[in-house]
């Protein structure tokens, strides 16, 4: 019987075009002296990792194989790891061996090399596992395998609301093996000698630069900027905006979702006689900056606490303004987001689309709200009911639901017995991210489940209950509203990650025949300027 070839895992980075240079590109430091190899075409270096001695790992044939790298040029050690720096076809590609991948320099790599020539190499219909993550108020990272090759979204991928970070599937391409999985590195498992190892790159590199297939080109609407380069690039670019004044497209918000029933607003530290405010606004940042004479720069805003205060005007909770900023700008003819620290990349089309169906599908409520002059929304929600008598309050009136909400609001207002009024004072995306899947969640558990319309009914106000609760609404004859509190032209100016949650949002309530309406709720002008102190102690006579 023929013995069949060695399979050799190949872990496979692409440097950057800027970086040439070994020590640059690894920590030659923490190698012994390369030994230099001509690959076919190409011209390679090998570092090995310093180790303490023991036994060599079966990978290391790969290497000792040939005539120019002696049977113990890496000692022998188990942890043993390596680095070939292979220069080939203009490029440089970093191929790490066990431990090896910990000389290479985090900076040096093409962000995504690996997942790109995943994506153009696998079948679309074979995939095994993808990671992905989140980009709503509470983002999360996540691992989804199958024990069958599946298409991608039976992996549960939501295109619209999630990023690909990482894939495996069957490769088409039988130079690289039987599968093939990608994130910054290419990950593959092959027969092959180090002489091979040409071809490999040159096909992966092919496939890095061409365009992503049809069936993941949604890939490319929003990227996470992971470059520490890129991103201080955009951090550069913001501070040319503060500089400017030009803060247009800047405001502050919360970063995550807060308890407003536990605090009083915000402080910028925590001194007794600091004002608190009741909303965040860029411009007061900025004067209590300038009266410590420090300008608003990125980082002077990673370093400036945000406090939320609770009753007591104590601080419950505290987040770098960095974090609370949330940015909108154009720089080199791409559209960039800075959201809860982290920035992106988006595809201009992708805007372009979530905007012209908001547009379409989303029309202006007729209703005419009172002005929003109130510190708490359900302090406005009473006052709505208070002098119009069509309105009834359900604010605070949760429903339990099951599953993962566990409760949930029905609505805020309902007017007229049929329009479904949600109410939200514009603090963040966050909160408008939360605002909208109640309206969805709630509204399809009013059309879905029996057990909730059964418990709903015990907290509609009399005249407005259910005939019969146990028999299924007809959704047409219902109005969604998503009633605002903002300065902003809406849809237009809400944050880009706020218009993707709402447009998913009226896509599931169209879906179940509801109607679905916006609308702005005039904010007072003096409420933003509303700060309060913390009273004095009294003192003893």
């Amino acid at each position: 019987m023929r013995e069949k070839p060695r399979k050799e895992r190949l872990c496979i980075y692409l440097a950057k075009t800027n970086y040439r240079t070994d020590d640059i590109l690894i920590d030659t430091a923490g190698a012994i002296a390369p030994y230099n190899l001509i690959l076919g075409e190409g011209q390679a270096s090998l570092y090995i990792k310093r180790e303490v001695t023991r036994l060599a790992p079966p990978w290391t044939n790969l290497f000792t194989s040939l005539p120019s790298v002696p049977d113990n040029a890496f000692g022998s050690t188990n942890s043993v790891g390596a680095v070939l720096i292979y220069r080939y076809k203009k490029r440089i590609f970093l191929l790490s061996f066990g431990h090896g991948f910990h000389l290479i320099k985090d900076h040096v790599v093409e962000r995504d090399f690996g997942l790109r020539v995943t994506l153009n190499s696998v079948e679309p219909g074979k995939l095994r596992s993808l990671d992905k993550a989140s980009y709503d108020h509470n983002p999360l990272n996540s691992r989804i395998q199958s024990s069958k090759d599946v298409d991608i979204f039976d992996l549960e991928m939501d295109s619209e609301m999630e990023m690909l970070y990482a894939i495996t599937g069957v490769s088409k391409e039988p130079v690289f093996g039987s599968h093939v999985t990608g994130r910054d590195a290419l990950t593959i498992v092959v027969a092959t000698d180090a002489k091979g190892i040409g071809k490999i790159l040159w096909t992966a590199l092919q496939k890095f630069n061409a365009k992503l297939p049809s069936e993941f080109e949604w890939v490319d609407n929003i990227n996470t900027i992971r470059d520490p380069t890129q991103v201080k690039k955009l951090d550069d670019e913001l501070d040319k905006l503060l500089s400017n004044g030009a803060v247009t497209s800047l405001w502050l918000g919360e970063p995550e979702i807060v308890d407003w029933e536990s605090q009083v607003g915000y402080s910028f530290d925590n001194y007794a006689k600091t004002p608190r405010h009741i909303v965040l606004e860029l411009s007061q940042l900025e004067s209590y900056l300038t009266k410590k004479d420090q300008a608003l720069t990125v980082d002077v805003l990673k370093t400036q606490l945000i406090h939320v205060n609770d009753s007591e005007y104590k601080a419950i909770k505290s987040w770098p303004a960095y974090r609370c900023l949330y940015a909108e700008i154009t720089y080199r003819n791409e559209q960039y987001i800075l959201r809860n620290g982290t920035w992106y990349r988006v595809k201009k089309s992708f805007m372009s689309e979530i905007d012209e169906y908001l547009k379409f599908f989303l029309p202006s409520c007729a209703l005419v709200f009172p002005k929003y002059a109130c510190e708490r929304e359900d302090e406005y929600n009473k006052h709505v009911v208070s002098i119009d008598a069509s309105y009834h309050l359900m604010d605070k009136k949760n429903v339990p639901i099951g599953g993962p909400y566990d409760k949930v609001e029905f609505c805020d207002l309902i007017k007229d017995s049929t329009m479904l009024i949600h109410v939200k004072y514009y603090r963040s995306s966050s909160t408008l991210s939360h605002l909208f899947a109640q309206g969805h969640i709630a509204s399809e558990a009013f059309v879905k489940d029996e057990d909730f319309r059964i418990r709903l009914n015990k907290k509609l106000p009399k005249g407005r209950k259910l005939t019969d609760p146990k028999t299924r609404p007809d959704p047409s004859k219902y109005t969604v509203v998503y009633a605002i509190a903002t300065k902003k032209n809406i849809p237009k100016e809400l944050p880009f990650f706020s218009k993707v949650t709402l447009k998913n949002a009226v896509k599931t309530l169209r879906a179940l025949n509801y109607k679905v309406e916006l609308a702005a709720i005039p904010i007072d002008p003096m409420l933003a300027k509303t700060s309060l102190c913390k009273p004095a102690k009294s003192k003893r006579k």
